[in-house]
């Protein structure tokens, strides 16, 4: 099964079994729904857990699954990331989704080849494309100013290139 991150876990929250969690998602009403499937990974193997209730506290979500209504039970998922079946998300007719940026490969405007993209890193202000080469790494603001195109087609960004930038 090909997996999603939607959140990762972050710590537990009161007594009762809620786990608070980073939002790694850009639809949290729909990836964090009641009696939705998220999985976590626990020793190497994909761990199901079902949806009880979720509700959302200073930016993160809380979310309690069923049959784990207890702080005891749910402590050692602290840390660990929060997964959805790719296969149930519906494609986008326009756009992308963030996930679907890592393996694509960077170009400047000109076609030289900057790296592959491994990972795409949130932060406050904007998401960081970080681009590697080889043993060369580079972090790319995935904003306008930088970003000229991505091609989801033909698996490729296209980068505008600024002193300091590379």
């Amino acid at each position: 099964m090909e997996k999603i991150r939607v959140g990762k876990i972050v710590n537990t929250f009161g007594i009762k079994g809620e786990l608070k969690v980073e939002i790694i998602t850009d639809f949290p009403q729909e990836r964090f729904v009641k009696d939705r499937v998220l999985f976590v990974e626990e020793n190497g193997r994909d761990v199901p857990l079902t949806l009880a209730s979720v509700r959302y506290h200073k930016g993160f979500a809380l979310l309690l699954f069923k049959g784990l209504e207890n702080i005891n039970l749910v402590e050692k998922y602290k840390g660990l990331d929060l997964w959805i079946n790719k296969e149930e998300i519906p494609e986008l007719k326009d756009g992308y989704y963030t996930f679907e940026l890592v393996g694509m490969h960077a170009y400047l405007e000109d076609g030289t080849l900057i790296g592959e993209v491994t990972d795409v890193e949130d932060y406050p202000a904007n998401s960081v494309l970080r681009v590697k080469n080889g043993e060369k790494e580079a972090l790319i603001p995935f904003v306008d100013a930088f970003v000229v195109k991505v091609e989801k087609q033909e698996n490729r960004i296209v980068i505008r290139n600024m002193e300091g930038l590379l």
